[in-house]
């Protein structure tokens, strides 16, 4: 039995929904198949309302009430540290498969957690930070990110790695804004008004990126400046966006699942299947929630029955094969190598609305080394 905990309310439901679409399917195929060892698997949803003291709560219950083996989710890095730090104490394991805080699983690391997804270090730091470089090479910046952990992680993971390539870069003000802001003027302006070259946007995503882009392009930031856009890459911002109407045109973005980059059978069909039970397509989140079932059957079956202490074991070093292709899951910190994919936002025939085009691909080397997390561990 899997206690599912994520977001299936509010503004950040369609995360949660499609997440739950690919734990459910994992589910059905495998109990279609002869279930685990002969028995079938089970996942129970709780909403946690993108609220940390929700999410522990019924994280407790699935625990206590619902006796569930594992634990899985959510969307929420201030969630996921909640039900971390529960699972540690009640030595269950958790299998995150969004949220992305890199301190989860570097820091603040147990053996019971597990992340079924990438960090805020390659897809929000190394890997934006490589590809400016390799397209632009600019040497003054501004930024501008929602304030909250992810949006403060990434500008730092990104100047940590473009100052390695661009020792004399200069990053200018760095420029925050409140978690539900939709009037970006006075911070667009400050940006305008910067001197910079490149624009660096920390994890504004969702609706706040598409008020925020309607608001550039009237000012003519993607024309004026060199635009990193982490995160725009990942279609559910865009999907529904047609040409005529305002998208990052030209800005370089990153993004988790270009599921229409890939020719497998498998993926295919998880696409089709998402598009037909929700009407729109699958998020990374439905990806990675699809994957961890299959982690979770695997270490089962690598043991021989439910024993976590020896799962734990049994899944450190695995290679994980998906939809996207064969991931390996570090032992160290428990991080599955989740490749991020780059590119320049823009139409491209094959889809209606606006994606990643010149698609390159990024893996482990964008990801902290062991002894980078050894060195932000302390030396452990």
């Amino acid at each position: 039995v899997v206690g599912f905990v994520h977001t299936m309310s509010g503004g950040m439901s369609m995360y949660g929904i499609s997440s739950e679409f690919g734990g459910q399917l994992a589910v059905e195929e495998i109990n279609a198949a002869g279930g685990v060892l002969g028995r079938p698997m089970k996942m129970i949803t709780r909403d946690d309302k993108l609220n940390p003291e929700v999410g522990l709560r019924e994280a407790k219950d699935l625990i206590w009430s619902e006796k569930v083996d594992f634990l899985t989710g959510t969307i929420s890095s201030a969630v996921a540290l909640g039900i971390s730090n529960l699972a540690k104490k009640e030595k269950k394991l958790y299998f995150i498969t969004i949220a992305h805080s890199s301190p989860i699983t570097e820091e603040q690391f147990h053996p019971y957690v597990f992340r079924i997804s990438s960090n805020t270090v390659p897809y929000f730091g190394y890997a934006p930070a490589i590809a400016h470089f390799k397209k632009w090479k600019d040497k003054k910046f501004v930024s501008l990110g929602f304030d909250y952990e992810s949006g403060r992680n990434s500008i730092k993971q990104f100047k940590e790695k473009y100052l390695e390539l661009v020792p004399d870069a200069k990053f200018g003000e760095e420029l925050w804004c409140p978690l539900n802001t939709t009037d970006f003027t006075p911070y667009i302006t400050k940006v305008a008004n910067s001197g910079a070259e490149g624009v660096f946007l920390a994890v504004i995503y969702g609706g706040g990126e598409i008020a925020f882009t309607r608001q550039a392009e009237s000012f003519g930031l993607y024309d004026k400046f060199h635009m990193n856009h982490p995160c725009a890459g990942d279609v559910e911002t865009w999907s529904n966006v047609k040409k005529g109407e305002p998208y990052p045109r030209g800005a370089l973005a990153t993004c988790r699942y270009p599921f229409w980059a890939f020719q497998d059978p498998r993926n295919k069909a998880f696409v089709e299947k998402h598009y037909k039970k929700l009407g729109f397509y699958p998020s990374y989140g439905s990806l990675y929630q699809y994957t961890a079932m299959y982690v979770m059957k695997a270490g089962i079956e690598k043991v021989g029955r439910v024993d976590t202490e020896k799962m734990i074991k049994a899944m450190e070093g695995m290679v994980v094969d998906t939809l996207i292709g064969k991931i390996p899951l570090r032992a160290f910190d428990h991080q599955t190598m989740m490749p991020t994919w780059y590119g320049t936002m823009d139409f491209a025939p094959g889809l209606s609305f606006p994606h990643i085009t010149q698609i390159e691909k990024m893996g482990e080397e964008s990801y902290h080394t062991i002894d980078q997390i050894k060195k932000i561990r302390g030396g452990k």
